[in-house]
C-alpha cells in the first residue's frame, strides 16, 4: 500500500510525502504508483520551478517528500498548488482504495 502523508501547521500544508507501493501491476508498469508520482512530482516541481520557492525536496526509488516553512506554504499561490494536489491524491484513493491511503497530521499547532 501507498501511504501518503500530509502535514499541516496552522491548517497549511507544510510537508507531504508518499512511501510504500501499490503492487499493482507488473514492476514498472503501475499506474497507481505512476499516478502518485506524478502528482506529487507536479506539486513540488511546480513550486520550485514555476513559483519559485524554497522547498526542501528529497527523492529516492521513485519517491519523493517536500517540505516548506510556515511563511512559504501560507502564500495563496503555494496553497493553491498544494491544494490541487491533495485534490489529485483524494481522487485516486477514491479509485484505488485498496492500494492509497491519506494520512493527514499536523493540526493547528505553530
Amino acid at each position: 500500500m501507498i501511504k501518503i502523508k500530509i502535514k499541516r501547521k496552522k491548517d497549511y500544508i507544510v510537508e507531504f510525502s508518499a512511501e510504500g507501493h501499490a503492487h499493482y501491476g507488473e514492476e514498472g508498469q503501475d499506474i497507481i504508483c505512476a499516478a502518485v508520482s506524478a502528482i506529487l512530482q507536479t506539486a513540488a516541481f511546480g513550486l520550485i520551478n514555476y513559483l519559485e520557492v524554497e522547498a526542501e525536496v528529497s527523492t529516492s526509488n521513485g519517491w519523493l517528500s517536500c517540505s516548506l516553512d510556515l511563511k512559504t506554504a501560507q502564500d495563496p499561490e503555494v496553497q493553491a498548488v498544494l491544494g490541487a494536489m491533495l485534490a489529485g491524491v483524494r481522487e485516486t484513493v477514491k479509485e484505488y482504495p485498496d492500494y492509497l491511503k491519506i494520512i493527514e497530521g499536523g493540526g493547528n499547532n505553530a
